[in-house]
């Protein structure tokens, strides 16, 4: 296959779109006003262990008893193979096989609990480590623009990736929409890739290049407002204008090539579906070190009402758990060959567990907030290791495993995640729109007020 074949490239519409309006998904206008005071309420120290994080989203909430908490059962399939680790504890070698050979590199969390049991709060719980508020939905940001917005000061001249990439989120009326920008800078906002139909409209071929310079010098001299832009402008030309510039930039850098190029071989590697080609599009971006921060890859599917095991070994948890393992373990395995794992962290979650004991009348399992897990790798991350622990079913916590002596929250994950990219988890913006103050963690959530703080036991 030749290499330029594995790029992405402009069609034809595409440069015209893009020459012409700079409309890339993702980029949409906010009508509210960047925060300028924002105050450190704790004496936290962030870690600082970590240059950028991929968080994998396993959108509908994965079974903790057949994944990273498995169960025996008279429900259960007998190919799940579940054997003993090197690291003293039981995993599913049927469903997971590569990623079993990187748990080495993994901290495993069973002592994880959610807020939510429907899937558009949980999501939004998941993105904004927040509470929904029906009064500040829309200025509350997500946890990647919280960081775009930190890492913003701190962008160099080369970096040519915005700070906050989402790929492959699907939003819907179940899941909701995927979290952006809120009461932030429009700067802040996520790119959008889908690579379901590897849609990356990003690579000028070489034969369009000086079509696409000629269309972009026009639309310059004929856009003349946009050169007496100042403060007092309207917010949306301001924004515009800003989203112009670094779209222009990111597409014009030779390096954009490479980072988005999908090579046949290794998308075997990562599996060949649209969630391997996200990770290994994650892990390109992180090798670019050219300014991308936060990168959420979402594999959906998870939500197994009905058929979990499939029929005859095919579907259900099969299908997800092979599109996640092939994937999963190669990236923490590059990230490590590539000597980027020390300064990567990698968090694999989904909004919430499924509900234990036997299955459902249609042979599936319902939502469930009691328990769930999380994984680490990554940033000082001690792998080989497990958090806490559950009953026979993995119904109800036993052992908490850290010293907060509490199930982790996703708060909790949230201010390990800020911590390990060196932000203070203590901030507040306070000059929202709504007048309320904006935590970047905030203890009242749930049902109860929690002083959350980040899981320092999986650095020590």
């Amino acid at each position: 296959m030749n290499r330029m074949d594995s790029m992405p490239r402009l069609t034809r519409r595409e440069l015209i779109r893009l020459g012409g309006g700079l409309r890339i998904a993702g980029y949409g206008l906010a009508p509210l006003v960047m925060p300028r005071n924002v105050r450190a309420q704790g004496r936290v120290t962030p870690r600082g262990s970590a240059k950028a994080v991929i968080f994998l989203n396993l959108q509908g909430g994965p079974s903790q008893m057949d994944m990273f908490d498995v169960k025996a059962g008279k429900w259960a399939p007998e190919n799940r193979d579940v054997r003993k680790t090197p690291f003293g504890y039981e995993f599913p070698y049927g469903l997971l096989p590569k990623v079993a050979g990187q748990l080495g590199e993994m901290a495993v969390v069973r002592s994880a609990q959610a807020w939510e049991t429907v899937h558009s709060r949980g999501q939004y719980y998941l993105q904004t480590g927040h509470a929904v508020s029906a009064a500040r939905v829309q200025e509350s940001p997500s946890m990647g623009a919280v960081v775009a917005y930190e890492f913003l000061s701190r962008r160099r001249a080369t970096d040519f990736l915005p700070p906050f990439v989402s790929m492959n989120y699907e939003p819907s009326t179940m899941y909701g929409p995927l979290q952006g920008e809120g009461c932030l800078a429009s700067d802040c906002s996520p790119l959008v890739l889908d690579l379901k139909n590897r849609n990356l409209p990003f690579v000028v071929a070489e034969k369009d290049k000086a079509r696409f310079a000629r269309r972009w010098e026009l639309l310059n001299r004929m856009d003349t407002s946009r050169h007496a832009l100042d403060d007092a402008s309207p917010v949306g030309m301001r924004q515009f204008e800003s989203f112009g510039r670094a779209v222009h930039k990111m597409m014009m850098n030779p390096a954009i090539s490479s980072v988005l190029e999908l090579k046949d071989e290794e998308r075997k590697t990562y599996g060949g579906t649209a969630f391997g080609d996200a990770c290994l599009i994650a892990r390109n971006m992180v090798a670019a070190d050219a300014g991308a921060r936060f990168l959420l890859v979402t594999q959906p599917g998870w939500d197994h009402h009905g058929t979990i095991y499939g029929k005859n070994g095919q579907g259900g948890l099969y299908k997800t758990c092979a599109d996640l393992d092939p994937a999963f373990a190669a990236l923490v395995a590059d990230l490590k060959r590539m000597k980027l794992l020390d300064s990567t962290l990698v968090v694999c979650m989904g909004e919430f567990g499924r509900t234990p004991g036997e299955l459902t009348p249609l042979a599936g399992r319902e939502h469930y907030a009691d328990t769930m897990f999380a994984v680490f790798a990554g940033a000082g991350v001690k792998g080989g290791r497990v958090y806490g622990a559950t009953d026979a079913e993995a119904a109800h916590i036993t052992d908490f495993g850290w010293s907060a002596n509490r199930p982790v929250y996703t708060e909790d994950v949230c201010a390990t995640i800020y911590s390990a990219l060196g932000i203070d988890w203590t901030k507040r913006i306070t000059n929202t729109p709504s007048g309320r103050d904006f935590q970047y963690v905030d203890p009242a959530a749930g049902t109860k007020i929690i002083q959350f703080r980040e899981m320092a036991e999986l650095f020590t």
